[in-house]
């Protein structure tokens, strides 16, 4: 009698998903199948969505990953499946428990450096600009890790038994993956887009603003807070005088580094576009009115007019939500 399991004719069975399915990490559960596929050099994978990745499957038995819609009706895409965890197991695995080797370092060093070469991003990018932890911040720098690309080479020289965690390994995934939704949380990185952006480099700075100062900075430009956030707003004008120093000499710091889209900034709002248009990539209104209102102080002073300092922002469009009516 013939054999009639579907199964029968394919590559793997329930021993191999048990093992690809137990050996995935929480991080690369997270990363789409399309990207890994692609890292692989593996057949594409068919199935579109953001809901596309590992951690969709992984919790699924053998027996029930058949009765999955998309899998059911095409069980070879089980066995593509399978391929793309193992190949992602056997580069993550040296540091998925955060243990690096040295094969595995070469291996990932090539990655970054092909993933910054694919997406434009320059490998002298200081790394104090990212949104890397100051603590992550102080390690590379006690390593002398300065830049995107020596972190790239640091990656590549880490011997065995080297412990990296936290951001440094979250940069360090994103960048192998790669993972654009990742790489966007540490570098001012725009999804779907090359380059490095500078409007995404100002949200970063503001990423470092502790909730009083944030809330005490948009009292001052009229934002329209709650009693909560309006307790929290509790810096003295003398010093908010002082954190908007500092975040100028920041953003000065930013538009030095990324001197070639300054002018381009600078077209586009004489062309019409508004600063509320530009900074809505930051998809965070408090984030974005700060953005806003530093920004356009800095390209007051750049062309030489005078800086008030307590112009109000506009409360219309985009903001009316935030400001009030």
């Amino acid at each position: 009698m013939a054999d009639t399991d579907p199964t029968s004719t394919r590559r793997y069975g329930k021993k191999d998903w048990d093992e690809v399915r137990s050996g995935m990490t929480p991080t690369m559960s997270e990363v789409r199948l399309k990207a890994l596929a692609e890292e692989s050099g593996l057949s594409e994978w068919p199935l579109r969505g953001k809901g596309e990745v590992p951690g969709k499957y992984i919790d699924y038995t053998w027996e029930e990953l058949h009765e999955l819609h998309g899998l059911a009706e095409n069980p070879d895409r089980i066995d593509l499946l399978i391929d793309i965890l193992r190949e992602t197991i056997a580069f993550e695995d040296p540091f998925g428990e955060m243990v690096a080797t040295v094969d595995a370092a070469t291996q990932r060093e090539d990655k970054i450096g092909r993933n910054l070469a694919r997406f434009e991003i320059d490998k002298e990018f200081p790394l104090n600009f990212s949104g890397l932890s100051p603590e992550t911040i102080d390690f590379c720098q006690a390593e002398d890790i300065r830049t995107l690309g020596q972190f790239a080479d640091f990656s590549h020289r880490m011997a065995q038994n080297v412990v990296v965690g936290g951001d440094f390994k979250g940069l360090l995934s994103g960048l192998s993956a790669p993972d654009e939704q990742a790489i966007a949380r540490y570098l001012p990185f725009r999804p779907g887009h090359k380059g490095l952006h500078l409007p995404e480099a100002i949200g970063l700075v503001l990423n470092q603003l502790a909730e009083n100062e944030k809330y005490t900075l948009l009292k001052r430009y009229g934002a329209k807070l709650g009693p909560i956030e309006s307790a929290k707003a509790n810096l003295t004008k003398e010093q908010a005088a002082q954190l908007e120093e500092v975040l100028m000499q920041k953003v000065i710091e930013q538009c030095l580094y990324f001197n070639k889209q300054v002018p381009e900034l600078d077209q586009k709002i004489r062309s019409g576009v508004t600063l509320e248009r530009i900074f809505m990539v930051l998809n965070d209104p408090e984030k974005e009115v700060i953005a806003i209102r530093v920004t356009a102080r800095y390209l007051k002073q750049r062309s030489g007019a005078v800086d008030d300092g307590d112009e109000p922002v506009k409360k219309k469009g985009f903001f009316g939500r935030f400001f009030g009516r």
